[in-house]
């Protein structure tokens, strides 16, 4: 029986160590590049979630306010619309009332009050500002709806009885630093005017 055992000792090469590096150095290089390009999209996504979020809100409120407006202006590329007075001096609606002379539902109570609705593009932001046209018990409402908007035009069409805007979005996310490939994305709205004299 052998009393005494060889102690050997083991380790790894220098050879193996070199190739061990180099492995790992491409692994981290991989996942640092994974990394970076992961980033890129969630921007790329969540700028293109934005404008279309700013599109669609845009066209929305548009939409909305031509359906019950009952006239329509354009100055100074500013769109004017003019509006029942669906709302009482302290905020709340009025109750909807029967007009047995025309056989229709009011929901203004029976007032002439016209309130004024403008769409301008103040820099590269889209505002709404409500208002009246005589008194306003807190003042013009000025509203930003969106954001990076590059152009806004309405088209004098027929104001008598529709609408017709264009609203051009700057790209929010680019692969350059410069202005990019796409110039913006433009959007269209075409509304009919529901209470306007024409379409009565």
């Amino acid at each position: 029986m052998n009393l005494f055992r060889q102690k050997t000792s083991t380790g790894f090469t220098l050879v193996e160590m070199m190739v061990s590096l180099g492995c790992g150095s491409l692994i981290l290089a991989a996942l640092m590049a994974a990394s970076v390009g992961l980033q890129r999209s969630f921007a790329a996504v969540e700028g293109y979630s934005t404008a279309e979020g700013n599109q669609l809100r845009v066209l929305d409120y548009i939409a909305m306010d031509c359906r019950r407006a009952f006239s329509a202006q354009v100055g100074s590329n500013t769109l004017t619309l003019k509006v029942a007075g669906y709302y009482q001096p302290d905020g709340t609606p009025y109750d909807p009332t029967f007009n047995s002379a025309t056989n229709a539902v009011q929901y203004n109570g029976g007032v002439t009050t016209a309130y004024r609705i403008q769409y301008s593009q103040s820099g590269s932001t889209f505002v709404r500002t409500v208002g009246p046209d005589a008194t306003w018990p807190t003042g013009n409402t000025a509203t930003t709806i969106a954001t990076n908007v590059s152009d806004f035009t309405v088209t004098e069409q027929d104001l008598n009885s529709s609408v017709r805007c264009t609203i051009t979005f700057s790209p929010s996310f680019t692969s350059s630093p410069g202005a990019g490939p796409i110039a913006g994305t433009t959007v269209y709205s075409n509304t009919f005017l529901r209470n306007a004299g024409a379409r009565r």
